[in-house]
């Protein structure tokens, strides 16, 4: 069994799915994954060293920036990339027996190639956006009108609930029900669990302080994530909070490190942070809303503050509020006041947060192994088996 993935170089997106390549190789496939290099981020040697020995073909850049620009430079983008012909060419020259493709904005032209090529595909996600209400993308109608002609000329399915495309074979989403809920838009789409269960994925990091940590106190931990952590004022906003608030602070700030000195003893700031392995020992998470974070803190059984900077992140604010895991903020709201009153409620036993998230700890799942059991069940011939 032959599977060719699809996905882009970003770290939110290659993180939940190198344990998927992972499990259809644990399962005796054969895994090729069909790269898409987004601004130049090409694969470290620690991620190349983790994917093993999947066999690894870039078949063309992408920029994120046209995506925030004017849309009618999205139009423009679409009528004269060449992903959608390379993508097909490099799927019809493997000739694999499936084509998994991480669905986003960025991955869609891919989508028209996989479709042209006459391979069955199917599609799964790095967060929410494949699940959530269209009412979550109003401020992106405008750009998602033009991809929505761009793939119905193309004979890929739409899903005007979701306003994203849908694969008529497989869409696999990574979330419990717990989580979503009833706002959730589920026409043809299985929930497959989480992502984050335990799986080298090649973006380990030491942390040198764990000695600092004082396990007397609660533990704050603060991450923004790799490519929005650039945000010196909200940090230092954030860090000021917990003056006074009798915890200690571990802050993941990448260069901005001196920038943020002297915010107190109780601070540690490190450049990067095994955060699988921080959040294990954290009493709050505060975070962007990154879905790969949002994850491995309810896997953690850890309430969130979450403030949500950009993209799908809003999104998953919102989830997490609706299931009573943390409370969020926007960032313009996001004061030093705001803030501490905000940790404040999530360090409250009696608020229930932690304990709402910690019930759910043994319903996550795994969405890894489970998105590699439905591809080879459906390889094998039949639909995939309910999970």
């Amino acid at each position: 069994m032959h599977v060719a993935f699809v996905t882009t170089s970003q770290h939110g997106h290659l993180n939940p799915f190198v344990p998927v390549m992972q499990a259809l190789r644990s399962k005796g496939c054969t895994v090729t994954l069909l790269l898409l290099v987004a601004d130049g981020d090409v694969l470290s040697a620690q991620r190349r060293a983790a994917l093993g020995p999947i066999d690894v073909r870039v078949i063309g850049e992408v920029n994120i920036g046209p995506w925030s620009g004017p849309p009618e430079g999205i139009r423009r983008l679409l009528e004269t990339t060449r992903i959608a012909e390379q993508s097909g060419a490099a799927i019809r020259a493997l000739a694999p027996d499936f084509v998994l493709i991480d669905s986003m904005q960025l991955t869609w032209p891919a989508l028209v190639g996989a479709h042209a090529s006459g391979v069955p595909y199917g599609l799964t996600t790095a967060n929410l956006g494949m699940i959530a209400p269209r009412r979550f993308r109003e401020h992106r109608w405008a750009y998602d009108e033009i991809t929505r002609e761009y793939l119905l000329r193309n004979d890929i399915r739409w899903s005007e609930e979701a306003h994203t495309p849908r694969s008529p074979r497989m869409n696999l989403a990574p979330a419990i029900h717990e989580l979503v809920g009833d706002d959730a838009v589920l026409d043809g789409v299985t929930l497959v669990g989480l992502p984050g269960a335990a799986a080298v994925r090649g973006d380990e990091t030491p942390f040198p302080d764990w000695q600092r940590l004082d396990p007397s106190r609660p533990l704050v931990y603060v991450s923004f994530g790799t490519i929005f952590h650039r945000r010196p004022e909200l940090l230092r906003q954030v860090i000021a909070a917990t003056s006074g608030l009798g915890v200690q602070v571990v802050a993941s700030v990448g260069d901005l490190g001196h920038a943020l000195a002297g915010m107190g003893d109780h601070v540690i700031l490190a450049p990067y942070v095994p955060q699988r392995e921080m959040l294990e020992r954290a009493s709050v998470f505060v975070t962007h809303g990154g879905y790969n974070s949002v994850a491995e803190s309810i896997r953690a059984g850890k309430p969130m503050l979450v403030i949500p900077l950009a993209i799908d992140q809003p999104v998953q604010a919102h989830y997490v509020e609706r299931a009573g895991f943390g409370v969020s903020l926007r960032p313009e709201d996001a004061t030093t006041p705001a803030v501490g009153a905000a940790l404040e409620m999530l360090l409250d036993p009696g608020r229930g947060y932690r304990s709402r998230v910690q019930a759910v700890v043994g319903a996550c799942g795994d969405s890894a192994r489970t998105i590699a059991e439905m591809v080879v069940e459906t390889i094998q011939g039949g639909p995939p088996a309910a999970h």
